[in-house]
């Protein structure tokens, strides 16, 4: 039934539009539209006699005779300029008014939505290009004023919501098709009345709530209300921010204001929550309308962390997650400002308008935001809130680290930069230690630990900035600082437990260690112009200064730790064994000409470092041993060790024939040398019989065995290589060696000794 009223009036609006225009009609229009609307009030009379009687069917002929009366009352106005003004108006408030009164009177929520229905669509099918809006808007006025006044007595939402959606869902489609920059004036009244009519139905409509449900929340005209109307705000202002900074501080203000008013005299506070959250809202949105973006960075950063403790003071999520939104704001505010001003940077540079480090806006911007997050994070941690705590640590953070590279990277001198980083490094350990204790704060413990973690990388960067050497000039300093932070940071961590504590001591040990290795090989590639075999030593005494320190616990080296520097030791020994290990096996072919020194055996700096680095490996595994951490076996031991020894046995001989044979240091020439042939079968056979002579003397059946091997390969090496050199005097003598020390060998070992039960085998 209500459907059929409604598409029958729909028809009659559109039959009487259709016959002017094609002009069927041919009785005075004054007299069509004066038995239209008798018409239509005898079907309202009749209605309201059958109200009773017939219910639905009374309510629904009423609801379209006064839809019919609203838009003979409009057409006449608009179209036919029958009626002045003022007359319209005052019969469409009539007509409406009477319509509200009918609906409330017979609580027929079904007859005010038809004739809204109606009143709304009435200005539409009679549309014509004139494009009087301010008739228009008044005619909307007028509707919405009886919205609000059935509002008044009745809680009818879905009628609330039909006025809201025609009003803002036409206003929006006219101002898209017809408004001007010059109609604002006469715009503008309307939509502030539009807006405070949609302010006031939600209270009228919680006040009128049941007692159980009063103060329920019509969300949908709470918050939808300001999110059609200030956009239509902006595009009224077209494009004047100051304007629109105005225009959301005052709605903020007015927001305020109801809430007030909800909280004090409605005691609603569901109610006044939402409007105070609209004016914090529009408050906000205010800040980047009338400030530059980095103004409005600082502000959303301040604020978000208050709304973050405010939340946890009364223990409520919602202004929490808005705090947690407006520092996410302010994050993206401040990476739009920080491109723009980049992009301007060079404009200010030429007009000598270029701010300095550090005493710059967009430095207090950044560390307000990193600030903000921190203290965020603090509270949360506080509270026990596990899941947001570490996200906002982690953007405090990462704030922090923009605002290090965003100064280095516009401040400092590009052959400068890579100390400042090294000192922004050392900054973020610093206080991330001190902080860690000083708060109890245990996550800030890890840009601690990251920070000592990357201090190896600068090594490269301090390096290559400056070929004097990473140490020269202001590198000293730069590291001097560095130094004493992760010292400082060091002692900071051993207090709070830090778990990756001794990695960061063995990091701190490689720092310097690799550190000095690097300035040293600068130093005697350029300023001492010595050889390569001295560079390379130069470069590994720092390895090996680090790797007797911790052999020998030395207290200096493992200040400022104790119980985490011994925690690392065995790996630092590890490390530092294999480095040296390896540069040690390269030694073994290496030519290690000591110029400007002469060359004398085993007196060199080449073979006196290889000789060093076997000692100390002797010593590590007998410490160890008595420490009760041997590290391999004792026969295992002994057969590693006659192994070095005959390499470096090996290494050595070859050397001398090098220089003082005067044989190329090349493997072919040494291979086709019966000097060298001949010195390594006599070395050979020397080191074979001391061997053997040493297991008879210990009764040592391993001992002896092993040098019988080695003098077994001399002979083998005879028979292979040294008879293809018997034209050779040096072939001949080394052979006439070699036999006359095997028959030593028989004479005084010439059986392996039998093995005494219990007695030492090493």
């Amino acid at each position: 039934m209500k459907i059929g009223v409604l598409i029958l009036f729909l028809g009659v609006g559109a039959l009487m539009k259709y016959s002017v225009d094609q002009g069927w009609l041919y009785v005075p229009i004054e007299l069509r539209l004066a038995g239209i609307a008798a018409a239509a009030l005898a079907g309202l009379a009749f209605g309201w006699v059958k109200r009773e009687s017939h219910r639905a069917f009374a309510l629904s002929l009423q609801g379209g005779a006064i839809g019919i009366l609203l838009l003979v009352v409009f057409g006449s106005y608009k179209l036919y300029h029958l009626l002045p003004p003022g007359l319209a108006f005052l019969l469409l408030v009539l007509i409406v008014g009477a319509a509200g009164i009918l609906a409330v009177a017979q609580d027929a929520l079904a007859l005010a939505l038809l004739a809204i229905v109606g009143g709304f669509l009435a200005p539409v099918l009679t549309a014509t290009d004139s494009g009087n809006h301010v008739a228009l808007f008044t005619y909307y006025a007028v509707l919405n004023a009886a919205i609000f006044a059935i509002a008044w007595f009745k809680p009818w939402r879905a009628l609330n919501l039909l006025g809201f959606a025609f009003t803002f869902g036409i206003g929006t489609i006219w101002g898209f098709l017809k408004y001007r920059p010059e109609l604002f004036s006469s715009t503008e009244p309307f939509l502030i009345l539009f807006y405070a009519f949609y302010l006031a139905i939600p209270l009228l409509y919680a006040l009128r709530q049941p007692e159980e449900r009063r103060g329920f929340v019509d969300g949908s005209l709470v918050f939808g209300t300001p999110l059609l109307a200030f956009p239509l705000q902006a595009a009224l202002l077209n494009g004047d921010t100051k304007q629109l900074a105005l225009s959301a501080l005052v709605l903020a203000l007015v927001h305020v204001g109801v809430a007030w008013f909800a909280f004090r005299r409605l005691a609603m506070t569901l109610l006044g929550q939402s409007h105070a959250l609209l004016g914090l809202g529009f408050a906000t949105l205010a800040v980047p309308l009338a400030l530059s973006a980095r103004a409005t960075a600082c502000a959303w950063a301040v604020e978000g962390a208050a709304l973050v403790w405010l939340g946890l003071r009364q223990q409520r999520q919602l202004p929490r997650v808005i705090g947690y939104l407006l520092q996410l704001a302010a994050g993206l505010s401040m990476m739009f400002a920080l491109v723009d001003h980049r992009l301007a940077a060079g404009t200010a540079e030429i007009l000598g308008t270029a701010p300095v480090a550090v005493l710059n806006g967009d430095f207090l911007a950044i560390l307000l935001i990193s600030a903000a997050g921190f203290l965020s994070s603090g509270l949360l941690r506080r509270a026990g809130e596990t899941a947001m705590a570490p996200l906002l640590l982690v953007w405090g953070l990462g704030w922090w680290l923009t605002l290090g590279i965003n100064e280095i990277d516009r401040f400092a001198p590009a052959d400068l930069a890579v100390y400042w980083q090294l000192g922004f490094a050392a900054l973020t350990a610093l206080l991330s230690g001190e902080a860690a204790r000083r708060l109890d704060w245990s996550e800030l413990r890890w840009p601690a630990l990251l920070a000592l973690f990357l201090a190896p990388v600068f090594i490269i960067g301090t390096r290559a900035s400056n070929v004097d050497g990473p140490l020269a000039g202001v590198g000293l300093a730069a590291w001097l600082a560095w130094f004493a932070a992760s010292l400082r940071t060091q002692r900071n961590l051993e207090q709070t437990q830090a778990p990756a504590l001794p990695a960061a001591y063995a990091v701190h040990v490689f720092t310097w260690a690799g550190l000095f290795a690097v300035q040293l090989v600068v130093l005697a590639r350029g300023r001492w112009q010595l050889g390569m075999i001295w560079q390379v030593l130069l470069g590994l005494a720092p390895l090996a200064l680090a790797f007797a320190a911790t052999l020998g616990r030395w207290r200096a080296l493992r200040f400022p730790l104790d119980t985490d520097a011994e925690t690392a030791r065995p790996a630092l020994l590890g490390v530092l064994s294999m480095l040296l290990g390896t540069a040690w096996v390269i030694g073994l072919v290496a030519e290690g000409d000591p110029a400007p020194l002469g060359y004398l055996p085993i007196v060199n700096p080449l073979e006196l470092a290889q000789i060093g680095f076997v000692l100390a490996l002797l010593y590590w595994f007998r410490l160890a041993g008595r420490e009760g951490n041997a590290l391999i076996d004792v026969q295992s031991r002994a057969q590693a060790l006659a192994i070095i020894g005959f390499a470096l046995l090996t290494s050595i001989t070859l050397r001398g024939v090098h220089f003082l044979g005067a044989v190329p240091w090349d493997s072919e020439s040494l291979m086709r040398s019966a000097l060298a042939q001949a010195c390594l079968s006599v070395v050979w056979c020397l080191a074979g019989l001391a061997a053997m002579l040493t297991g008879a003397r210990r009764r040592s059946r391993p001992i002896w065995i092993g040098g019988a091997c080695l003098v077994g390969l001399v002979i083998v090496k005879l028979i292979l290589i040294d008879r293809t050199h018997l034209k050779d005097l040096y072939a001949i003598l080394g052979v006439l060696a070699v036999g006359g020390l095997l028959m030593v060998v028989g004479w005084f070992a010439p059986n392996p000794p039998k093995q005494v039960e219990g007695e030492a085998q090493s």
